[in-house]
């Protein structure tokens, strides 16, 4: 019987996913706050529905990002519980099936 599923790679690509992408999406939060400060001039230079519109679109990336970055950890989280799912059950059918030991 040949195991079809890699689990070592899922788990390594949950975590490539958590080492590689969250910190992109937390670098953005310096930036955004940067440009959330602006808000407060804006009222007085431009009209006020372009002020609106700004300080909606900068808040709403703002939760959009930490809300993407929590959501890669949780595939993370779920990629890992799925390979040792897959893990328990080659192990379950290997013993069922008589070919561990």
């Amino acid at each position: 019987m040949t195991r079809v599923f890699d689990s070592e790679f899922v788990r390594q690509l949950g975590a490539d996913i958590e080492a590689n992408v969250v910190p992109i999406l937390e670098s953005t939060d310096q930036l955004l706050q940067v440009m959330s400060e602006i808000d407060r001039g804006l009222y007085t230079t431009v009209t006020l529905p372009m002020a609106a519109a700004y300080s909606i679109a900068t808040s709403t990336v703002t939760e959009s990002m930490a809300g993407a970055a929590e959501c890669f950890r949780e595939v993370n989280a779920a990629l890992d519980a799925c390979a040792q799912d897959m893990d328990d059950t080659d192990e379950a059918c290997a013993t069922a099936f008589g070919a561990n030991g």
